[in-house]
């Protein structure tokens, strides 16, 4: 268990990586076409198309499997921090459930929505230019698969106890420690 624990670990930070290396991206893309709209009158065609329909869902869809991982999603902990441990756990199981739930349907939406894009060759306009993005569509489901399969990994360990391997967020980040 531990191993797989390690390999969603390491996938969770090439996710992750490829999402802060979007950021970056994002933030000299914008910068260059700002540069070249105000400084030289040339925009950089397609810039809103990209940033919306590549850099954005990139960024946001990669990086739900680690939120997962860290447990970094918004919680309120005001009654369950007064319960005993094993109805604490029981509840965790049971939203850990129900996140698995509601994030595959996400995903099955994300994948029929992505192979309809595919088949069509879905475009954008900007200007006088089309910018294809069917693409894009496909990192929906890619993300949401990633979450749900640190979310049960997660369930499975919960129910037997074993050792993680996932590297989980550090006592320090939670505020109401």
């Amino acid at each position: 268990m531990f191993g797989i624990g390690r390999g969603l670990s390491y996938l969770i930070k090439a996710a992750s990586f490829a999402g802060a290396i979007c950021v970056v991206l994002m933030m000299l893309h914008v910068t260059a076409d700002v540069i070249g709209r105000y400084l030289f009158n040339a925009p950089l065609p397609g810039t809103i198309v990209v940033v919306a329909n590549y850099y954005m869902i990139i960024v946001v869809f990669l990086a739900i499997g680690a939120a997962e991982e860290q447990r970094a999603h918004i919680s309120v902990d005001v009654l369950t921090d007064l319960m005993p441990e094993r109805p604490r756990n029981i509840l965790s199981i049971f939203a850990s459930v129900l996140t698995v739930a509601v994030v595959t349907v996400l995903m099955i939406s994300g994948y029929t929505e992505a192979t309809k894009k595919t088949a069509m060759v879905a475009t954008k306009e900007q200007g006088s230019q089309l910018f294809e993005v069917w693409q894009s569509y496909w990192f929906v489901p890619l993300g949401a698969a990633l979450m749900i399969a640190v979310a049960v990994y997660q369930i499975l360990i919960m129910i037997t106890g074993a050792r993680s391997g996932l590297a989980e967020a550090p006592e320090a980040a939670f505020i109401n420690d």
